[in-house]
């Protein structure tokens, strides 16, 4: 049943103008137990509870995955809060952060930061931002604006209140009874409980004894907190919640799927590892050192090298030297996946050798040039990821979707050209754009199994897809096949 839901909000902004003090300031002083609600933090979210409203912060804007792509961020969030100087104005990250939350189409929030500052002029970097585009209110636009001092808690109290009435005109809703689906915030391995992750919940909800899939790892959700570290049996809707016990460490805003069995967890997670096997050939790192007599010779046999890389594939090359092959340079090369190590008129000792065979480090040792160019570029070659040929062979329109099972989502469909056949694959194309992949593992004609759907023709398909699948989305069946 579809329920309102608290908004989930980011903050972004310039280094420099005070995100981080923000929200420490919400934190530590503008919200206490004792007077409209309190306010918990865990590693990666916070939650507030404001005049007994929810509001889920994200603390990720200084986060290394935020860092490599900041519209990621803004994407999780509902609302974004673009924290802008008083006595400074829109700055470089400012601009970048603005791009990011309009990328994502959200609303947002101005909040005009260190008013107590004797150098504020809020005025000014109100024009500033009109002429970065953004007309705050009063200012000839609707973007809502609040002035705070995030030093003395000025204002803080008026920028929930905002912030709430902008979330109760974007109507958020969910079905928390839905299976739970959300992102990965935080991930880190905890020294007494293993691989563990705060995730953030968008739809559904995360039972207590269900199983947790994100990408190729997952975890039997024995250990299910709150962002107080305190215990629950279930987290619904733009809920932060921390889960221990991961088969690895899931990767940093990576999705996550919650099923009922740990077959189905596991089932998925395989899935996922063989795409990735598939796509993901050329990232495998590739690590090159070169050793030499003579520096002369170390600096011209490397730059041959890096000439002789294919572009299809990724290669570190490692700081080499002159003088031999050590049990160093070996170890430093066991950092890379595949690692040749290269020794022009220098040798490698047996002890050396044997260490290199263990941890699966290739050295080789020419005294002529050519001969060390030519082999590495036989190995480079061997490397090279081959050439996927994708064949189309049909698309389906969905009519219909129905709640999860155990094996899967199942969805109702017509064949619109082409056919669709038991176990392709398939993107899942919304208002024109991919949103998604999965695969079919079953099908059914007039409610009997079949191995094949044509042209024309409805059906019900089992499938396994990364989220949900809604009517009206075009799948678009493929096989692929190395040329």
């Amino acid at each position: 049943m579809i329920q309102p839901r608290p908004p989930v909000v980011v903050v972004l902004g310039h280094i420099d103008h005070g995100k981080t003090t923000l929200l420490d300031k919400i934190r530590e002083t503008s919200i206490t137990a004792r007077e409209s609600g309190g306010i918990t933090q865990h590693i990666g979210a916070y939650e507030v509870v404001w005049h007994d409203k929810k509001i889920t912060f994200l603390d990720t804007p200084g986060h290394e995955t935020f860092s490599k792509m900041r519209a990621r961020g803004a994407r999780v969030a509902d609302i974004a809060i673009l924290v802008v100087a008083a006595d400074d104005g829109p700055k470089p990250q400012t601009i970048e952060a603005l791009a990011a939350i309009r990328q994502a189409d959200i609303p947002f929030v101005v909040a005009l930061n260190k008013i107590d500052k004797p150098t504020a002029d809020s005025d000014r970097a109100k024009s500033k931002l009109a002429e970065a585009g953004v007309l705050v209110e009063g200012w000839g636009g609707t973007v809502p604006v609040a002035a705070v001092s995030a030093k003395d808690g000025t204002g803080i109290e008026e920028l929930l209140e905002t912030v709430l009435l902008v979330a109760e005109m974007a109507e958020l809703s969910a079905d928390p009874a839905l299976s739970g689906e959300g992102i990965v915030i935080e991930s880190h391995l905890d020294s007494q409980r293993g691989p563990s992750a705060t995730l953030l919940v968008t739809n559904g909800s995360v039972r207590k004894g269900a199983f947790v899939q994100a990408g190729k790892v997952w975890a039997p959700v024995r250990i299910l907190e709150d962002t107080s570290g305190e215990a629950i049996n279930e987290a619904g809707p733009s809920t932060p919640i921390v889960i221990a016990g991961f088969s690895e460490v899931p990767p940093i805003g990576i999705l996550f799927q919650s099923h009922a069995t740990k077959a189905d967890a596991e089932k998925n997670a395989q899935a996922v590892v063989g795409v990735q096997q598939e796509q993901n050939l050329n990232q495998a790192e590739i690590g090159v050192m070169v050793k030499a007599d003579v520096a002369g010779s170390l600096e011209a046999l490397a730059d041959e090298i890096k000439k002789a890389t294919p572009e299809e594939i990724a290669v570190r090359f490692f700081d080499g030297g002159v003088g031999e092959i050590t049990e160093g340079d070996v170890k430093t090369m066991a950092a890379a996946k595949t690692a040749f190590l290269i020794g022009f008129k220098t040798k490698a000792k047996p002890a050396v050798m044997d260490i290199a065979l263990r941890t699966g480090v290739a050295i080789r040792t020419f005294d002529v040039i050519y001969e060390a160019i030519d082999w590495i570029k036989g190995e480079f070659t061997k490397l090279v990821p081959k050439k996927v040929v994708r064949e189309e062979v049909g698309k389906l329109l969905v009519l219909k979707t129905f709640s999860a099972t155990g094996g899967g989502r199942v969805v109702g469909g017509r064949v619109k050209s082409g056919r669709v056949p038991k176990g392709a694959r398939f993107d899942v194309l919304r208002a024109g754009e991919k949103v998604f992949a999965g695969s079919v593992a079953g099908l059914q004609r007039n409610k009997i199994a079949v191995d094949e759907l044509s042209e024309g023709e409805e059906g019900g398909l089992l499938v396994h897809t990364p989220k949900a699948i809604e009517e009206r989305d075009t799948l678009v069946f493929f096989h692929e096949r190395e040329a």
